[in-house]
């Protein structure tokens, strides 16, 4: 039985070389896409998990403040050491300061050299041996190998660290050995750093180890009870579930479309596989009189669906490979998400995960075998010997079929009005798989609708034959445009879905950009000097306006929440915030925040509610006057007027200037503002180029996307063709039949041909329909229970159209390959019955 099934396998490899490379290809592309998506994360993830094992190192919980603009108490560190339960607190202050002229900020790192080499031994700094004097208690700093050759520095050099108006005159006196290649870091004593740049008093936060006895979770919970409300206590681990859970739901999005790729292919496989039964249906049912069991046919078709998915999954793990390499370079480790911005981590392979992906790719190519497995089981011999491989009936009637697409329609749509699950649209996923089943299901209804319809008109005698064979027996043609059907449907939704992001985000760009220009400290405190110039009669200027950033914890799984302070009408911050919805005004003794989108869906607080901030070491409470949209901070934004925000104990200290210039006097304007851009390393930027560098980010995230799209199409129009010349083959004898009556290759040829066009038209027509559906579901339940954005449904009329007239010209030259088919027919051969 060996020896036969491999003569089988063989026998098709060689026979059907096309079709079976085709699907092998199949496979690979949605097992590479799989598997590139999963190395591309996993090496950010520990790329990331690395840099910040580096700088935090390993401690067992981490004291700090809630709010970035905060501090912890040097008291409370003292009190914390004192506790019997901890080994040793490493406090430490971590700020971002401008080397030199150099624009872009650097991290700087303030630690205690003697608890330091406990908690974060990675950080030790390395004197050099041509620095004789100095050291990090002298006030000197250390930088990370990668930041020398970044600054084109060496030790002994002597820098200008800036941040705000605060200047810091020091020498570089050695590096950080332990540091990675990517970590651009300073590291100076902590008494320098808080002398220097602050906070008097507090340090950033405290890294703890506790004794080896110590239970983490109840030590945590009785040091939380005795710490003021604005400081946290967050085991490490909890910076490992904030970061992972930082592009999740973007990860789990692209994941369920390289799933989608891997499925086309499956049914890809499912066409090739019928196409070969159909072929050699007569071989089988003499191998069935000859003594082959049922059981052994349908195991033998299933044996050759793996013998297609094993090496096709084998060229998809090193595709899947090499893209994942590609996409590291040229968009980075977030696949051009923005989440690990500048991280470009090294790919290593694990075990476990490429066996996983090699076992999917097989599954997937026996799912694509088992209906044609099944239909050479149950083909009766008799029949198969004396006519070929005969299509069964449809097992439902066309009410049966109309029922079951009603019944899908409302588990759809019932599915769409889901909450998510585990924070995931998993029911939206579910809705989009039902749509795929309504288009199919209604693929026979369709197909035998129009050939039916066409097989009554008057119509050439080639056309007329082969379009009643199609409304007869339509098992193929249904498959056929089943494929396009899938593939144009994920198509056009993902256009319609991108298309309403884009109109949406440009929209959005409209409200928040009215200023012609921009100027920020990408980071750090705009300079007082420059500010009190701003203030002056003799400026270029007729309006400007201040804000300033800082963040909040408001969960320490979550990642954190901004907290945008600007200079807002209490009355009217409309004129500054696009609103989703109704403005409530607030009670006049009670300061007033207005929420974004995302902070609205996340934390499900609503307009009129309270909401206590942490704000300099204590909770304040505020009212929610409203939610506006925000397409920027995916996972929260709070708003806040600058004369609350003073009130509240906050220290304005503005980072971004949106600027007026009078009129006339743009030129003069950015001439005013280069001697204090060069001086402080700011960033200045007119609206246009803000708006044009924001769209070209979200067609970057987009990139991979429109990759998989690509793919589906063209696993789509593969199946057409393989499709197409499956029915040809199962068609031989009345083709043949009618190449004996005198019809010519070329008449065949264009039936065939026509045949396509009418089956891509099937399947075009009921995919857009599927792809409107699904955009929509896209659109309104999956953006806003992945990313907490909620936008209008846009459907790109002029793109759509053209996608379908150019995939219906692709599938019409595609038809081609089965009209080739069709005319190489040896006429006299498939007459008796040789073929």
């Amino acid at each position: 039985m060996s020896t036969l099934a491999w003569w089988l396998i063989r026998a098709q490899f060689r026979t059907r070389r096309t079709a079976t490379l085709l699907s092998m290809l199949a496979i690979a592309l949605g097992v590479a896409l799989g598997y590139a998506i999963h190395l591309i994360n996993d090496a950010a993830l520990a790329d990331f998990g690395r840099a910040m094992k580096t700088v935090q190192g390993d401690p067992d919980a981490v004291v700090g403040a809630r709010d970035s603009a905060g501090g912890v108490p040097v008291a409370t560190i003292n009190a914390i050491a004192s506790d019997p339960a901890v080994l040793i607190v490493a406090p430490v202050i971590e700020t971002r300061v401008r080397v030199n002229s150099v624009r872009t900020p650097v991290r700087l790192i303030g630690l205690d050299i003697f608890s330091a080499a406990a908690v974060m031994p990675r950080l030790l700094p390395r004197q050099d041996h041509r620095s004789t004097t100095g050291g990090i208690l002298d006030g000197d700093v250390y930088a990370s190998p990668s930041l020398l050759a970044k600054l084109g520095l060496q030790a002994g050099a002597t820098v200008t660290l800036a941040r705000g108006d605060r200047e810091w005159l020091t020498r570089i006196v050695g590096d950080l050995p332990g540091t990675g290649p990517d970590d651009l870091l300073l590291v100076a004593d902590i008494a320098w750093v808080q002398e220097r740049f602050g906070p008097n008093e507090a340090v950033g936060e405290g890294r703890v180890r506790l004794a080896p006895e110590v239970d983490l979770a109840t030590w945590r919970t009785a040091l939380q009870a005795r710490l003021p409300p604005g400081l946290l206590v967050r085991a490490a681990e909890d910076d490992r579930t904030r970061v992972s859970n930082l592009s999740r739901a973007y990860r789990v999005n692209l994941n369920v479309l390289a799933l989608v790729a891997l499925l086309t292919g499956a049914f890809l496989v499912f066409a090739t596989q019928l196409t070969a039964i159909a072929q050699r249906s007569t071989q089988f049912a003499l191998l069935g009189v000859l003594g082959l069991s049922p059981r052994m046919r349908l195991l033998q078709v299933l044996l050759e669906g793996l013998a297609i998915g094993i090496p096709g999954a084998v060229v998809g793990l090193g595709l899947g490979y090499a893209l994942a390499f590609a996409f590291t370079q040229i968009l980075g480790g977030d696949l051009g998400g923005g989440y690990f911005s500048g991280s470009t981590p090294s790919i290593v392979p694990q075990p476990t995960p490429l066996l996983g992906f090699l076992a999917l790719g097989c599954v997937a190519s026996l799912a694509g075998a088992l209906y044609p497995a099944y239909l050479n089981r149950v083909q009766p011999l008799a029949q198969a010997l004396k006519t070929g491989f005969a299509q069964s009936r449809a097992a439902f009637s066309a009410r049966s079929r109309w029922l079951l697409a009603a019944l899908l329609a409302l588990a759809a749509f019932v599915l769409a009005q889901m909450p998510p699950l585990f924070e995931l649209p998993l029911a939206g996923y579910a809705a989009i798989a039902l749509v795929l089943m309504i288009g199919v299901s209604s693929a026979p209804l369709f197909t035998r609708a129009l050939f039916g319809w066409l097989a009554r008109r008057r119509l050439p005698a080639a056309q007329q034959i082969a379009i009643q064979n199609v409304a007869q027996a339509p098992l193929m043609a249904q498959v056929a445009a089943s494929g396009l059907i899938i593939s144009f449907a994920l198509t056009a939704s993902m256009v319609i879905m991108v298309a309403s992001f884009r109109v949406a985000v440009d929209h959005w760009l409209d409200h928040v950009l009215p200023a012609p220009l921009y100027l920020r400290g990408k980071a750090t405190p705009l300079p007082q000097e420059l500010l009190d110039a701003l203030a002056g009669t003799q400026t270029p200027f007729a309006r400007i306006e201040r804000s300033a950033q800082e963040t909040l914890v408001i969960d320490p799984q979550r990642p954190s929440v901004a907290l945008l302070v600007r200079e807002l009408e209490r009355d009217n911050p409309a004129a500054r915030l696009p609103f989703t919805g109704p403005v409530v005004a607030p009670p006049t003794d009670m300061p007033v925040v207005w929420i974004s989108e995302p902070m609205h869906e996340i934390y499900r607080i609503a307009p009129g509610q309270t909401l206590r901030l942490p704000m300099r070491g204590h909770e304040v409470e505020v009212f929610v006057g409203g939610v506006w949209r925000d397409y920027s901070r995916q996972f929260g934004a709070v708003a806040i007027g600058r004369d609350d925000f003073v009130r509240l104990g906050g220290r304005f200290a503005p980072s971004e200037l949106a600027l007026w210039p009078l009129p006339g006097q743009e030129r003069l304007a950015g001439d005013w503002l280069a001697p204090w851009t060069d001086r402080y390393g700011l960033e200045l930027a007119d609206s246009l180029e803000i708006r044009q560098l924001s769209l070209s980010i979200f067609d970057k995230s987009f990139a991979v996307t429109y990759a998989l799209e690509a793919a589906a199409m063209l696993i789509g129009l593969f199946g057409l063709a393989v499709t197409l010349a499956a029915s040809v083959w199962l068609r031989a004898r009345e083709l043949a039949t009618l190449g004996a009556l005198g019809f010519d290759r070329r008449m065949l040829g264009r039936a065939v041909m026509v045949e396509g066009a009418l089956i891509a038209l099937v399947g075009l027509f009921i995919g857009l329909a599927c792809g409107v559906a699904i955009g929509g579901i896209l659109t309104h339940v999956i953006n806003p229970q992945a990313f907490h954005w909620r936008m209008a449904l846009t459907i790109p009329w002029p793109a759509v159209i053209a996608a379908a007239l150019l995939t219906l010209a692709a599938a019409i030259v595609a038809s081609r390959y089965a009209a080739r088919q069709a005319t190489r027919l040896p006429v006299a051969r498939v007459l008796a019955s040789a073929d």
